[in-house]
């Protein structure tokens, strides 16, 4: 083997290692501030979840909801136009028939 491809080989492989040890430092670094940030949060209290919530018993009674009417089965909308091109502009006829409809769908209820 010649001395430049080995030269070559041997300065990867050592910058690989280099890497390896300078992650492998902040991977130390990270665990220790993990440790320290889980000791307090375990001092004050924060993993234990019961500490924050309410008894469950009071919570389920307020939560409850009972519902006073039937569910009414969803109306169907009307189809949508094929093309953009069937649509027009409401003109005032149009918008009395709509007004007559609404209103006698007021007095109907």
């Amino acid at each position: 083997m010649s001395r430049l491809p080995q030269t070559v080989r041997n300065s990867f492989i050592r910058l690989e290692g280099l890497l390896y040890q300078f992650f492998n430092f902040f991977k130390t670094i990270f665990g220790w501030l993990n440790q320290l940030f889980g000791f307090f949060a375990k001092l004050l209290g924060f993993t234990n979840s019961q500490y924050w919530l309410e008894e469950e018993g009071q919570s389920s009674k307020s939560m409850k909801v009972e519902p006073d009417t039937p569910a009414k089965a969803p109306q169907e909308s009307p189809p949508a136009p094929a093309s953009s091109a069937t649509r027009r502009r409401p003109d005032s006829k149009k918008m009395e028939e709509f007004l007559k409809m609404a209103q006698q769908a007021k007095t109907s209820r």
